[in-house]
């Protein structure tokens, strides 16, 4: 279509009203490029596309907001779900003694205040060898899930504490986060080892151990 001033006019009213150039090729029966062309240093155009990025920018800003919700509600969903089968697992489990043990543990020496990190610091290997095998047994995760880091001393040796935990807890280096060495010149020598983290990050798990726990509570 050659342009001339009435199919000028109506790309520019179809403009006003905020089409696309896309939209008004289409109307006009012409190339997008040669809509493009014609419009070329209109003010009105100019403004219109700086309306139509603010308004798909909203647009965007929206639907991002209707997708965190809906992912957010999932999520509770299944929170939910897990406090349930908490509650069904915990009476066939009430009465073994891993069970119980690593329930205990978990009180006594475990993180409460990440909503999403199960962990729990001792300087004993006897104690994350019992968790990790509750975690295994009741959790039903595998051992390669687990993680693991060593909160050390000055004095000790990163190396051989190393090798003592993976050889205990079976674990290979490659699961050991990177340890950390407390900062000081004390040659005390206060644990042989340093203090284990035993860690594994799930929120699902989380909600279902906190369940159980306080099931186990209410049963002392």
């Amino acid at each position: 279509m050659v342009r001339n001033q009435e199919n000028l006019d109506q790309a520019i009213q179809l403009r006003e009203r905020g089409f696309t150039l896309q939209e008004i090729a289409k109307v006009c029966d012409v190339s997008k490029s040669t809509i493009s062309k014609w419009l070329a240093g209109s003010d009105i155009s100019a403004k219109v596309t700086e309306r139509n990025k603010r308004r798909a920018g909203l647009a965007n800003v929206s639907r991002l907001k209707l997708i965190n919700k809906a992912r957010n509600i999932e999520r509770e969903k299944k929170y939910q779900e897990a406090v349930k089968e908490a509650e069904v697992s915990y009476k066939h489990y009430r009465n073994d003694p891993l069970f119980i043990a690593g329930l205990m543990l978990y009180i006594g020496e475990g993180d409460n205040k990440d909503r999403a990190k199960i962990r729990i610091a001792n300087s004993r290997t006897s104690v994350h060898r019992i968790f990790i095998d509750f975690m295994i047994a009741y959790f039903g995760i595998e051992r390669s899930k687990i993680r693991f880091w060593v909160l050390l001393y000055p004095d000790l040796s990163e190396p051989v504490c190393m090798k003592q935990w993976s050889k205990v807890l079976k674990l290979p280096y490659s699961q050991f986060y990177k340890n950390q060495v407390i900062q000081g010149k004390s040659k005390k020598r206060a644990l042989q080892f340093g203090v284990g983290n035993t860690i594994i990050v799930s929120t699902v798990l989380k909600y279902k151990l906190n369940r159980w726990i306080e099931l186990a509570e209410k049963d002392v």
